[in-house]
């Protein structure tokens, strides 16, 4: 009998994780006949008056983005040979973040910066990994750009030749 339980408790509780995983995977998939749509400062003013809000959407980047960290903790590995300071090709560790525009994310936090622009903190989760991506308002542009990021709890200020990904909402809706 004491085994019978055991199984029981052990099989209820892969059942409700498979439940939750399942949920979980379905609540995030924007249906495919959705349109992608910039945030800007009307839909963020249209949500924040009515009885919606904006932690309530999954919000996309505009483009898939890599990022790549180079840490400078790493004690690099040298040594000195005929008066040459000679490194190891291998000194630098790096970090490769990549993110896809059909990753979803949920809002943290939206907040007014000291220096007056508007900021949303999006945490994206990426190889079993929390990332917080932080959009700038352009208030030229009419967007939020991506800014900067926080990586295991350090922050990071992203730089690129190209531009770097706005972002993105699912609406059923086309916005202009």
């Amino acid at each position: 009998m004491k085994t019978k339980a055991v199984f029981l408790v052990v099989f209820l509780c892969f059942c409700a994780a498979g439940i939750y995983a399942q949920d979980q995977a379905i609540a995030v998939r924007p249906p495919a006949n959705l349109n992608r749509v910039l945030v800007n400062w009307e839909l963020v003013n249209m949500i924040a008056g009515s009885s919606s809000n904006l932690y309530e959407l999954h919000y996309f980047l505009s483009e898939p983005l890599t990022i790549i960290i180079e840490d400078p903790n790493i004690d690099p590995s040298f040594a000195v040979n005929d008066g040459l300071l000679m490194f190891s090709e291998q000194y630098i560790a790096s970090m490769v973040i990549q993110l896809t525009s059909t990753n979803p994310g949920r809002m943290h936090i939206f907040y007014n910066t000291p220096e007056g622009s508007e900021v949303f903190e999006i945490i994206f989760t990426v190889q079993n990994r929390f990332i917080t991506l932080r959009f700038r308002r352009n208030v030229e542009l009419n967007n939020f750009a991506l800014f900067s990021a926080i990586i295991n709890g350090k922050p990071y200020t992203l730089s690129s030749e190209n531009p770097l990904p706005l972002l993105i909402i699912s609406s059923n809706l086309t916005l202009r």
